[in-house]
């Protein structure tokens, strides 16, 4: 089953492009096929030059094309916190508080919310939440019974003044204070005291306007000199390393390897990581990841017409969320096996109520493992992997029916990092308007709308894919009929032929281009922006490091933060 989706890619995009007239549709440069369509219609297997007929897996160790640009680090930026990051961070400085709730919402660019963290600015109002927050934040760690274990004073004389501004800022600002910082801090302590006749009080307030600073609520970086080039510092580097593996500030340990100059040596940097990755932090930030690469935060509002689909509860779309999350843990953390089993994995986590709209035995689950129960799909049925799972199916189609537009759409954007435009002005896309003479299949609608040659060209790059998953209605349970007319989940796309959910996977688990997706968007979610042309080599150099690895996460994110794309920056723009 070693085939290849988008085969028929290159033409169809053009013919897409041309058709939309909204601009060319660039397809993302990708590693080799396992297979590809010679001039001459023939399938060929792609481990063959088909130029010279040499192993074309020895091109993958080769350095990149020449056409490609040259490697440009990225300028350096402020990075918002996010609600999450902010969340965390406050509570590993402060223990257990209570966090306010009124906090300015993210707002994701390009799938992510690190994007939009750097790329948007905040509100006036969010300064005024940030101000507030901070304030009752200091004043639950400054209440009589916890002062003193917080600030390590049991009176707050100047030099104990001196010597918690400096531990703490060290933990907020995520770098050691400047002596101007910390002489303008102390004295401001000083100051409030003899105004407010309370020294208690005046560090209170002093403390709380660490957490209000630009350098707690953003990451700021700046890079230094390294020889020719610009790298970010060892402190900006434990700050980089601490949000992407555990979405919350550097520990103790990691400023301190950051003092120690650590953090710009290669082992220095991989020793970290390899530190980081295994806190259980690391499995509760990779999940956030992964919610936001598929946006599965829609699951916990999942809404369906309930007469047409009485399994729909409250509590079913948590659940599906749940189960997708906890296949990837599994994958990732448990087996640290290749992650592109996610295509095929007959192994999952259910719900009682999973369990049921799976035609699944009867599961008994614990409060332990929040109700969820592992187990194998079985041998002869026809779910597996991502693409048959509750979750994925129902959020890639409408309240009363499927969609194989969206769920194609899905697969190329989502899983193959193909862009697919949004149609043209005045062209109808609900096929409830389509006219028919009687109940009609999905299929068969689609059918009709792809006649409209504006529709055509990109409609062929997502329904077959969609089709394929027509035995599973809106909320993701197997049928067998629609409208009282037997489903049809055969597809081809470029020749090649595949059926159900299963077969599909198979597919989509032996393309190159998924771990080169998984690359791509792991990079721009890392960096907090849009990738750049200049970035390009450095995305293919973590693909081929991801397939060396066996396509591991864990290995990815490893290769990613030596990576030339994570450690060095450019010149402030």
């Amino acid at each position: 089953m070693q085939r290849f989706l988008s085969i028929a890619l290159p033409l169809a995009l053009a013919a897409c492009a041309g058709e939309l007239n909204s601009g060319p549709v660039v397809p993302i440069e990708s590693p080799q096929p396992d297979v590809y369509i010679g001039d001459d219609g023939v399938i060929r297997d792609a481990a063959l030059d088909p130029d010279t007929g040499e192993d074309a897996d020895a091109r993958l160790d080769e350095e990149p094309p020449e056409d490609l640009p040259d490697f440009v680090p990225a300028a350096p930026t402020m990075y918002r916190l996010t609600r999450a990051q902010y969340v965390n961070s406050v509570r590993d400085l402060l223990g257990d508080v209570e966090v306010p709730a009124d906090l300015e919402d993210d707002t994701p660019l390009h799938g992510f919310v690190n994007v939009g963290a750097s790329e948007l600015t905040i509100s006036p109002r969010a300064v005024e939440q940030y101000e507030a927050a901070a304030q009752a934040l200091m004043a639950q760690v400054f209440a009589p019974d916890r002062r003193a274990a917080f600030t390590g004073c049991e009176d707050p004389n100047p030099e104990c003044v001196r010597t918690f501004i400096s531990t703490f800022g060290r933990r907020a600002w995520r770098r050691p204070l400047t002596v101007e910082e910390l002489d303008v801090l102390a004295d401001l302590q000083a100051q409030l005291a003899e105004d407010l006749l309370d020294r208690w009080q005046a560090l209170q307030f002093t403390a709380a306007g660490l957490l209000q600073s630009p350098d707690f609520v953003f990451r700021v970086e700046h890079g230094e000199a390294a020889g020719a080039e610009r790298r970010y510092s060892n402190y900006e580097m434990a700050a980089r390393l601490s949000y992407l593996l555990w979405n919350s500030t550097p520990d103790d340990a990691l400023l301190d390897a950051a003092e120690r100059g650590e953090l710009v040596t290669d082992a220095g940097v991989r020793a970290q990581a390899e530190r980081l990755l295994a806190d259980p932090r690391a499995r509760a930030t990779i999940r956030i990841y992964f919610g936001e690469y598929f946006n599965l935060s829609r699951l916990d509002a999942l809404e369906k017409d309930r007469d047409l689909y009485p399994q729909m509860s409250p509590t079913l779309g948590p659940a599906m969320r749940g189960e997708i999350e906890r296949v990837i843990d599994d994958l990732v953390f448990e087996q640290d096996a290749d992650l592109r089993e996610l295509m095929t994995t007959r192994t999952t986590f259910v719900t009682a109520e999973l369990a049921a709209l799976y035609n699944l035995p009867a599961v008994e689950p614990s409060a332990e493992n929040e109700g969820f129960v592992k187990v194998e799909l079985p041998d002869d049925g026809p779910r597996g992997g991502l693409m048959g799972m509750g979750g994925i199916l129902a959020l890639n189609a409408h309240n009363t029916v499927t969609s194989p537009t969206h769920r194609g759409k899905f697969i190329q954007n989502t899983l193959l990092c193909v862009d697919i435009p949004p149609p043209p002005p005045g062209v109808v896309t609900s096929l409830e308007e389509i006219p028919d003479d009687g109940p009609i299949t999905t299929r068969a609608k689609l059918a009709r709308h792809a006649e409209d040659p504006a529709c055509v060209g990109c409609h062929r790059l997502m329904d077959p894919l969609g089709l394929a998953l027509e035995n599973f209605d809106a909320i993701g349970a197997w049928r067998t009929t629609e409208n009282g007319f037997p489903i049809d989940a055969s597809a081809e796309i470029g020749g090649m032929n595949f059926q159900g959910a299963r077969e599909l996977g198979e597919l989509l688990r032996h393309q190159d281009s998924i771990g080169e997706c998984l690359s791509r968007r792991l990079f721009r979610h890392a960096s907090g922006r849009l990738e750049e042309p200049g970035q390009e080599r450095t995305i293919l150099e973590l693909s081929r490091d991801f397939a060396d690895d066996g396509h591991r996460f864990q290995a990815l994110l490893l290769a990613l933060v030596q990576s030339d794309g994570f450690r060095k920056v450019g010149v402030a723009e």
